[in-house]
């Protein structure tokens, strides 16, 4: 059966709610990002199954598991890109982050991507007896042992990025997601409180279109072309390593952006992008928070990497 929830429960409840704001989140512009040039176009379209293989298509059951679906989804394409094909538990991962209600937060998800990985799906069965899922099951942890936490270690990923984006999609967002999907072998996002892996784009009927690997079994994948909010969408990139520290002086402002930035003792700005960062910095003696100097312009001064002042 394609959709074992009714559909008034699944538009009611879903798997996979609009999560809250989270000023740490590292967002796309935050990073040392450049588009690539020899990314292709929307008429000519590219998929990550396409261009290397296939994946496994997995059905969630009555389960609200379609987070953990999604990111085990993911993480198996970038092995497979990286290393070979492998079949990863998405039960490792929503056991570890399910909602009391049902479902996850995305960024939920992420965090156990990258802190502690996803295990092979023979060590942490997602089916009952070869069959979908309850929702009971997909909670299930008490088959966990240390084999499996340590090779969910084997599959830890690197940091999560966050992509903001506005609805209706604007030009730069729908280029940003071609991008990303072209970079970072896809990525993790929200649609309609249900979460899918973004594998591939094209143009269909002269539309820009992704498309969703669902969680449903075969013949289940979805496309998008910006009828409905897209939202939370996450993806895994290489952040470079923090550089040898700097001693940060102050902070100095731009009267006209607001932005506030760390000038370091070699002359070099750091831009603070986000409230958290500035507490922290501030409770670790980096910086003054309080201490501002601000400038009508910073032309004078070269902008910094950011990671000098991150650990």
């Amino acid at each position: 059966m394609k959709h074992p929830i009714p559909l008034r429960y699944r538009l009611r409840k879903g798997g996979c709610p609009k999560q809250p704001d989270d000023f740490r989140d590292i967002k796309l512009g935050d990073t040392p990002y450049v588009p690539d040039p020899n990314c292709p176009s929307w008429e000519q379209g590219f998929d990550n199954e396409i261009t290397h293989d296939r994946l496994k298509r997995e059905h969630q059951g009555s389960s609200l598991s379609c987070v953990g679906q999604g990111w085990s989804k993911y993480l198996e394409m970038l092995n497979l890109i990286e290393e070979g094909l492998v079949d990863l538990s998405a039960r490792d991962i929503y056991s570890q982050i399910y909602l009391p209600q049902g479902g996850a937060y995305i960024r939920d998800g992420a965090k156990i991507a990258v802190n502690k990985g996803n295990c092979l799906e023979t060590l942490l069965t997602s089916y009952q007896n070869e069959n979908p899922p309850t929702e009971a099951f997909m909670r299930l942890r008490s088959d966990a042992t240390p084999q499996t936490i340590a090779d969910a270690l084997t599959y830890r990923s690197k940091k999560f990025v966050y992509l903001d984006t506005s609805y209706p999609l604007t030009d730069e967002d729908w280029e940003n997601i071609r991008q990303v999907i072209w970079q970072f072998g896809g990525f993790v996002s929200g649609y309609k409180r249900h979460c899918m892996y973004v594998s591939g784009y094209y143009l269909k009927n002269g539309k820009k279109t992704i498309r969703f690997i669902n969680s449903y079994g075969e013949n289940s994948d979805q496309e998008y072309q910006g009828d409905k909010e897209i939202y939370d969408i996450s993806f895994l990139m290489d952040l470079p390593n923090p550089p040898n520290k700097i001693n940060m002086l102050k902070i100095v402002g731009n009267k006209t952006t607001r932005k506030q930035y760390l000038l370091g003792k070699d002359r070099k700005l750091r831009w603070i992008f986000n409230e958290t960062l500035l507490n922290e910095l501030h409770n670790s003696g980096v910086a003054d928070k309080f201490e501002v100097e601000w400038k009508d312009n910073l032309d004078r001064y070269e902008v910094g990497d950011i990671w000098a002042i991150i650990k």
